[in-house]
């Protein structure tokens, strides 16, 4: 227990202190090992590797095919167009859900969340500003849309942590739809009372739109945007996304790669350089799925310690559904990672076999370890957090607890409501 203590907070603050993930996934589980009394050499070598690269073989393709549709629907301006839509569409006077919503559609359909935040930024900055809304709320904003019921709760989603269970419990995108829907509904709902009960006070603080150098060039970039492609024709490739994966019930592979290929065909013209896009894409898919594979190598140690199986023994003989403790100790593996789908590798690689051999059903198990994916994973050391502060040009301190309540505190009532209906619904065998 003390070793999965110690090497568990050695992989939080290494991580906080910005040092190469690569290097902070070995020494943890080398720390892991020496502590647990694993021979470190094997525990490197054999079980480290192996969670390490079976998570790279079972998962390479659909990160280099999310991130490859992703671009290309960045380079085509097929994001923007629907980013842009819907975050005019409801006005100034609901401008917060406008942001919302439109980051939740393109997450929800497959769009990285990365060129997620890069194509709506601009486009929310120039809504806040027609709004007069201040800028310390536009990356919970966008955060609140990104991280959280789109690609969380809601089944059907192609979304890694929508995906990412399907191999160790033999699912679909679709599971237990009518607990994600509720759970999604729920988190939804409060993020937009959130937001909207925040931008009221804002204006009765007579907190305002501030404009300095680098909001003026973002907005600057809008201008240069105004001739996108239709809303309609845009959001073509991920309706056939979700076609083919949720309806036609093909291989989650062959649906990006359907969506592709319709996209390059509507929009040819605006792609630029097609090789550049390929080069782009494997690339940040090669570096997405390394440091989050070094990550699951990590719970592979873990789990083979004596540790973590008091650790189990424990938390499943507590009273009340073992989808209790399975929540729970995906959300804190989640947060200690930064990471909803290293942190959601790490708990099915370790403890998947273990809480289907209870009686627990596949279904409510991948939805609730979608739900709790996202509960701890946007604490301040989150990549995606602190990228997303970085590029609205605001700190920790000024924004940071407009993203902690929405992907924090409303993912974690979305968690609270799945294991409750999951309970219900999905009864121990």
């Amino acid at each position: 227990m003390v070793a999965i203590i110690v090497s568990l907070i050695l992989l939080i603050f290494l991580s906080f202190k910005k040092i190469n993930i690569v290097v902070v996934g070995i020494l943890a589980a080398a720390v892991m090992a020496l502590l647990s009394g694993q021979p470190v050499l094997t525990a490197i070598k054999d079980s480290y590797m192996m969670g390490a690269a079976g998570f790279v073989q079972n998962n390479f393709l659909i990160f280099f095919f999310s991130v490859l549709f992703g671009k290309v629907m960045e380079e085509t301006g097929s994001a923007a167009s629907i980013a842009k839509f819907l975050a005019e569409k409801l006005g100034e006077k609901y401008a917060i859900l406008g942001v919302i919503f439109a980051g939740a559609v393109l997450v929800y359909g497959g769009v990285t969340t990365l060129v997620v935040v890069f194509s709506l930024y601009p486009i929310a900055l120039s809504l806040f500003k027609k709004a007069n809304l201040p800028r310390y709320l536009l990356p919970g904003a966008i955060a609140g849309g990104c991280f959280t019921f789109a690609c969380a709760n809601f089944p059907g989603t192609p979304n890694l942590v929508n995906v990412i269970p399907i191999q160790y419990l033999g699912t679909t995108t679709m599971a237990a739809p009518v607990v994600g829907i509720a759970a999604g509904l729920v988190v939804m709902l409060l993020v937009c009372v959130f937001f909207l009960r925040e931008a009221k006070k804002a204006k009765l603080r007579g907190d305002i739109f501030i404009d300095d150098e680098d909001t003026i060039k973002s907005l600057a970039k809008v201008n240069s945007i105004e001739k996108l492609p239709s809303p309609f024709v845009s959001v073509l490739p991920i309706i056939l996304i979700l076609v083919v994966l949720n309806i036609l019930k093909q291989d989650v592979i062959l649906a990006m790669l359907c969506g592709i290929i319709l996209c390059v065909i509507l929009f040819f013209k605006n792609l630029g350089n097609i090789l550049d896009i390929f080069n782009y894409s494997s690339k940040n898919a090669a570096i997405a799925i390394i440091n989050t594979a070094v990550v699951v190598g990590f719970g592979a140690v873990v789990k083979n310690s004596s540790g973590f199986q008091q650790l189990f023994d424990f938390s499943t003989n507590l009273k009340g559904s073992p989808l209790v403790s399975f929540g729970i100790m995906t959300t804190v593996l989640a947060g200690a990672c930064g990471s909803g789908s290293g942190g959601l590798g790490i708990a099915l690689e370790a403890m998947a076999s273990r809480y289907l051999a209870l009686g627990l059903s596949p279904e409510i198990l991948h939805r609730v370890g979608s739900a709790a994916s996202v509960g701890l994973d946007s604490l301040p050391h989150n990549g995606a957090v602190i990228t997303l502060l970085t590029i609205s040009g605001t700190t920790h301190k000024e924004a940071y607890k407009y993203i902690f309540f929405p992907t924090v505190v409303c993912t974690l009532a979305g968690l609270a409501v799945s294991i409750l209906l999951g309970t219900i619904l999905y009864p121990v065998l």
